[in-house]
């Protein structure tokens, strides 16, 4: 898509007041450029007075408490020491000896050390894919090599930090590259940079001053760049975080407590704005509702532990969405990959290889809310949990009594609906069911047209998934397929997605999915709904899924209607875990295995089947669990040429 054609759908989805707001804002870059000058802010260098729950004055009581119940990764650490990092598609890729900060090192190009606001990031061609940029920069790397340090005393892994931050402020003066030109990014280097603050203890006064001036300066840019109008998603709510948590770790400036408060009122507000009451992040994407709640419960735990209260009706909603997560999740810890993932991360405070965001969640959550439910859920209190609670909240942990977790079914402001028996034994059955709205805001950018697609797990198992995310700003084919409505488990039409995209990150006419019925009791559950994102075909069609659960025959049966005038072309996906066998054993009638848990697809007689894996024309048969990461799976994709009203009944039978 060229600039001018994105430009013009950009403003398509703004209001007035925001196009005022941007023109304004562009008029006030070009000024910023020409009259741009670097300075040095007054410092007045202080103890390192801020309280931690794993707080370095209290160093052998947490070694202590550490080494009886965790393990750390030595090699992992000695990897990172040596620039051999791994994210995204990497797997211990080799940095070099000098770090370029402005490197993608995968495309093996790099952005321009030039004012920030001038660099079109978006551009892949000129400057490669700017997630692969940003990543090391986030500098998530240093507090593991720091936590190494704080546990073992071996001053190399301290000096390697020291000459890494150093290396980054020199090779990155103040707005010159796209390492200044995103408020999160700043934010969560900010993060970063306050775990290392503590971890590392004491450090020479020449640098503590050369950094906290790089500190200073990357508030100062967050709190006059912060996310507005239709970008206000979890953008803000990270920058909020950082600033918050930046002011109170590093109290040097007389402005700080302004930044505090600043940082604190956005935190309070956004909670209520961007997550509903029944706690579904308005995102509708779930590693959305990850990242947004570790921004929170940091600020939250770091405030309260420096005597700033965060309201009760802040804490209620982040426990809400606890129980959001927890419900979703199956009895083995999977979560259905709903809307975007890009493996983002507000802090990394573990190096085990086997770590699990969600369940690392509730174990946090058990403890800040006294939840045994929560601590049955997430299994056993992690690393990450222990950095942020302490010893106090290692022995809360173990002394809570854990208990069995009942899953809330229905969550009617996002709108998600859960079919499911046995919930956490060994023979549970779980189906996911979406029909929430697209994404939050006018963009709706993290969301996919997935409207009334589902997810199916049987005893922790996944069977029928949601295949991820898999690209960002790069690779527009594989955005676009993997955002699209025959990447998920629902119908499409005349192929064509429910939802009209305008850009990677942009929706121009959104599917509007609404709930007709959901009833839930010992025997049978039974949602129905419907979307009309596709009235805007020359002839109006409507789609409408009813999917009931008999809990006893472990029997599920949807029924598929389609409202219509004219000819079609219908086309209904199911995508299958790349765990899964799946094999044609009758006429219409598909037999999937995981291990020794089976089930059956029972397909409409007048639909076509066909299955593909790995497949690049038509794209179908893949599935990303990681970012930039996709392997070979298998789609079943079932279509046929309607004329007129037409239904179709899909039954499936768990063996």
């Amino acid at each position: 898509m060229n600039k001018l054609k994105w430009m013009i759908n950009r403003l398509s989805v703004m209001s007035p007041f925001e196009i005022g707001y941007r023109v304004k804002n562009e008029v006030k870059k070009k000024i910023e450029e020409a009259f741009f000058k670097d300075y040095v802010p007054d410092i007045t260098i202080r103890g390192n007075q801020v309280k931690w729950y794993c707080d370095s004055s209290e160093i052998e009581d947490v070694l202590s408490v550490f080494n009886r119940n965790f393990s750390w990764d030595e090699g992992v650490v000695k990897q990172l020491f040596a620039h051999r990092f791994s994210f995204f598609s990497f797997e211990q890729k080799d940095f070099g000896k000098e770090i370029d900060w402005h490197k993608d090192y995968k495309n093996n190009k790099c952005a321009p050390i030039r004012y920030a606001k001038s660099i079109n990031y978006r551009d892949s061609n000129a400057i490669g894919d700017i997630k692969y940029i940003w990543e090391h920069n986030r500098h998530l790397q240093l507090v593991q090599l720091s936590k190494a340090y704080y546990l073992t005393g071996n001053v190399d892994y301290k000096n390697e930090v020291v000459s890494q931050i150093d290396s980054w402020i020199k090779s990155n003066p103040y707005m010159q590259g796209v390492n200044w030109e995103s408020s999160l990014e700043l934010a969560i280097r900010l993060i970063s940079w306050s775990w290392v603050w503590n971890f590392i203890g004491v450090i020479d006064d020449g640098f503590k001053k050369v950094w906290l001036g790089s500190i200073y300066k990357h508030c100062d840019v967050i709190l006059n760049n912060y996310s507005k109008y239709s970008s206000a998603n979890n953008h803000l709510i990270g920058e909020a975080a950082g600033l918050f948590i930046a002011s109170t770790v590093w109290p040097c400036w007389g402005e700080m407590k302004a930044w505090q408060k600043k940082g604190f009122q956005i935190l309070v507000a956004e909670m209520e704005k961007q997550n509903y009451e029944d706690g579904v992040n308005k995102e509708q994407a779930i590693s959305y509702q990850q990242f947004v709640l570790d921004f929170f419960i940091l600020a939250g735990l770091i405030g309260e532990k420096n005597g700033v209260k965060f309201p009760k009706k802040y804490w209620e909603r982040i426990e809400q969405m606890l129980v959001y997560v927890a419900s979703l999740m199956d009895k083995d810890g999977n979560m259905p990959n709903i809307g975007d993932a890009d493996d983002g991360y507000a802090i990394k405070l573990s190096d085990d290889a086997g770590f699990k965001p969600f369940s690392s969640l509730l174990a946090t959550g058990a403890v800040i809310f006294n939840r045994g439910d929560f601590k049955s859920k997430a299994g056993f209190f992690d690393e990450k949990s222990f950095w942020l609670l302490g010893i106090e909240g290692a022995e809360t942990f173990k002394a809570l009594e854990g208990k069995q977790f009942e899953a809330k079914k229905r969550f009617d402001d996002g709108r998600y609906y859960i079919l499911s028996a046995n919930e956490g034994k060994v023979d549970e059955i779980k189906s996911v069911f979406d029909c929430g709205p697209l994404g939050y805001l006018s963009l709706a950018a993290h969301g996919h047209a997935d409207a009334m697609s589902f997810t199916l797990s049987v005893g922790g198992r996944e069977f029928i998934v949601d295949p991820g995310t898999y690209a960002y700003h790069a690779q527009k084919k594989w955005r676009e397929y993997f955002r699209g409505t025959s990447a998920h488990n629902t119908i499409r039409i005349d192929k064509e997605n429910q939802s009209v995209s305008g850009g990677n990150f942009m929706w121009l006419k959104k599917a509007q999915a609404r709930l007709i019925d959901f009833e839930d009791n010992e025997n049978i559950c039974r949602v129905k709904a419907e979307h009309e994102g596709y009235k805007r075909l020359s002839d109006p069609v409507v789609h409408r899924r009813e999917m009931a659960f008999d809990k006893i025959k472990h029997h599920f049966k949807i029924i598929d209607s389609i409202s219509a005038k004219k000819s079609h072309f219908i086309e209904q996906c199911f995508h299958f875990s790349r765990d899964c066998e799946v094999v044609q054993s009758g006429e219409n009638e598909f037999t999937v295995k995981n291990g020794d848990v089976c089930i059956i697809l029972f397909l409409d007689d007048k639909l076509k089947s066909e299955l593909y894996k790995g497949s690049f024309d038509p794209i179908f048969g893949w599935e990303s669990k990681r970012f930039d990461v996709k392997q070979e799976t298998i789609t079943l994709v079932n279509s046929c040429e309607i004329n007129g009203k037409s239904e179709f009944i899909t039954q499936i039978i768990v063996k």
